[in-house]
């Protein structure tokens, strides 16, 4: 998977994390429906299954701190009287207008493009140069 339990150590502890996430059943569903809706908001114009089959220290650390994000949103509706709600969705709301802006060209992300053969970038809506020279050869 994309996420790994070091990921969830930055914005929670182990304690906190063991509660939220007790069944691991849950944990998995909660990361696998993260990882569409960040797909759903940058799929148009990234390559989104590239950029999640990265490891390690190529991984974008937004892009893995809002699958972190998201997944907690998504978990944490299991705690009782939905306890740390207030600063899981105030961390939802934050990666969610991140992708909203990387998605309207706001902010930049460092993400891997749909790349043609030729290296051009195929979601570009803009297209420039010219047809190749005419030789009048009569």
């Amino acid at each position: 998977m994309f996420i790994t339990d070091d990921d969830y150590r930055s914005v929670c502890d182990d304690y906190e994390l063991e509660q939220i996430s007790h069944c691991p059943d849950t944990r998995q569903k909660a990361e696998a429906a993260a990882l569409e809706q960040i797909s759903s908001y940058l799929r148009s114009r990234y390559d989104i299954v590239k950029a999640f089959e990265a490891t390690g220290s190529d991984r974008n650390p937004m892009l893995v701190q809002c699958a972190v994000n998201i997944s907690l949103w998504l978990m944490v509706h299991r705690l009782p009287q939905n306890m740390g709600h207030e600063r899981r969705e105030c961390l939802y709301n934050d990666a969610v207008k991140w992708l909203r802006d990387v998605q309207a060209s706001k902010a930049s992300a460092d993400l891997p493009l749909y790349l043609s053969d030729s290296g051009e970038d195929l979601q570009n809506p803009i297209r420039f140069g010219s047809m190749p020279p005419n030789i009048y050869d009569y």
